[in-house]
């Protein structure tokens, strides 16, 4: 049996889906930053969809509560690297996937490794590693899926830096409030929040259905509602306006919600 050809079967029949499709995911790579509640569902959503290659960025162990939601990871796993355990259970999964596992934070040295990858996924937890990953998506001109949760709220956001708004036209100074250790998890909307991230990163990396437009949509678990935002580029970055004085561009930098 092909396995990657077998998990295609049934997306191979959506109304609109060809072959082409299909060719251009076997032919992605993707560089996943976070493999833990959002970023695991991800990894898995890319992986059994036929993305030929993911890199995934996860520093330190695997601890108990992270057993709540990181649906990559087993009892057995506590104490060990959680990139690597995610590598491993992706490769007994889908082992037509190539992955390569980094133990690590985001960091600058990174930047080959994002500019071989058609696109990035942001599932980290604190704003110190998601705007260096911004920067490097900026940098490198690659389209960059945002993903977030806390507590039964989430959020997904596509970006394309350089011809759209940056992770710092939405969040200029972060959030001082955030607390990358502390924040409280329901283990299933890290999941529904991951869900619709592959969605988008499928639909970015395929080209099924075009280009997603560029809107911050928010997910409330209470009541099971979205609200969507168009967004676009702040006058006041001060990122995009370092990054177009480094191009030599004139790009207009305003805010629009609908």
């Amino acid at each position: 049996m092909n396995l990657p050809g077998a998990l295609a079967d049934r997306q191979m029949t959506l109304p609109g889906w060809t072959p082409e499709h299909q060719e251009r995911l076997g032919k992605s790579r993707v560089f996943l930053a976070g493999v833990g509640g959002v970023g695991g569902v991800v990894a898995q959503y890319l992986a059994m969809a036929g993305v030929g290659e993911l890199v995934l960025v996860h520093e330190g162990a695997l601890e108990f509560p992270d057993l709540n939601r990181q649906t990559l990871m087993e009892m057995s796993g506590l104490g060990k690297s959680r990139a690597g355990l995610a590598s491993e259970r992706l490769s007994r999964q889908v082992p037509g996937c190539r992955i390569t596992a980094i133990d690590a934070r985001i960091s600058p040295w990174m930047e080959p490794l994002a500019g071989s990858a058609d696109l990035l996924v942001d599932a980290r937890t604190n704003f110190e590693e998601r705007f260096l990953l911004g920067s490097l998506a900026r940098k490198l001109e690659k389209p960059l899926v945002f993903a977030a949760m806390n507590g039964m709220e989430g959020m997904v956001v596509p970006l394309r830096p350089g011809s759209g708004p940056c992770l710092e036209c939405l969040f200029p100074e972060g959030d001082p409030a955030w607390d990358p250790l502390g924040f409280p998890v329901l283990g299933a909307i890290s999941g529904a929040v991951g869900a619709m991230a592959a969605v988008l990163s499928i639909r970015i990396l395929s080209g099924y259905g075009g280009s997603p437009d560029s809107r911050m949509t928010l997910f409330e678990g209470m009541d099971l509602s979205t609200r969507s935002y168009r967004i676009a580029k702040n006058g006041r970055c001060a990122a995009c306006r370092e990054g177009a004085e480094e191009q030599g561009s004139d790009h207009e930098k305003i805010w629009r919600r609908e």
